[in-house]
């Protein structure tokens, strides 16, 4: 199974990021667009998992996310991988609370690092919203600073993060499809089982 984990993206903000993706194909071209109709917050690719890890790792996720409080989200500046130079990857970064994001992400990995056969990225978080792979304008940097002052408005949507999701990734011939397999809720105890009735 390839799975990962990620913080959905509500309908507000998604209509956002993907006007200004629309607006910003006037200004550059891509080696390719990312589509935007599964738009998510990654928090770790997990590739390849034996369906036997599951298990493990949803009860991973509700252990982390009951110490988690919920915490604010909106979108930030655009950025670029690894370089404006050299730019590999056009993203849009986050703002708000990032250190309860960050938090996430950090104890997720230190669960995950208890599973033998389990792996996942250990690079530095740097959460983002991919836009474009491959960006380029003929024979210029990629201008960062006067796309944030043309295309992002001064107060982009914001959204309150609750909930975080397992979701299995197919790759068909008509792009990927993502399946969510579980769900873990900030700040609930998940070890209070409701009592069955008698």
């Amino acid at each position: 199974m390839r799975l990962f984990i990620a913080l959905d993206i509500p309908a507000e903000a998604a209509a956002y990021i993907a006007d200004v993706q629309k607006r910003l194909k006037q200004d550059v071209t891509a080696d390719r667009w990312q589509s935007l109709a599964n738009l998510h917050l990654t928090l770790h690719f997990l590739g390849e998992v034996d369906e036997s890890l599951v298990p493990a790792i949803c009860e991973d996720m509700d252990i982390v996310g009951a110490i988690i409080q919920p915490f604010t989200l909106r979108v930030g500046n655009f950025g670029v991988f690894p370089n404006a130079l050299h730019p590999r990857v056009l993203w849009l970064g986050l703002r708000g609370q990032l250190s309860p994001l960050n938090q996430l992400h950090l104890l997720l990995g230190r669960r995950f690092e208890l599973h033998e056969g389990l792996s996942y990225d250990r690079k530095r978080y740097r959460p983002h919203i991919t836009m474009a792979r491959g960006p380029h304008r003929s024979g210029d940097e990629l201008a960062l600073l006067d796309w944030n002052e043309r295309y992002l408005a001064q107060e982009p949507p914001q959204w309150k993060a609750r909930h975080f999701h397992l979701y299995r990734s197919e790759l068909l011939p008509e792009g990927a499809v993502h399946t969510m397999i579980h769900t873990s809720t900030f700040d609930k105890d998940h070890s209070k089982k409701q009592a069955l009735p008698e």
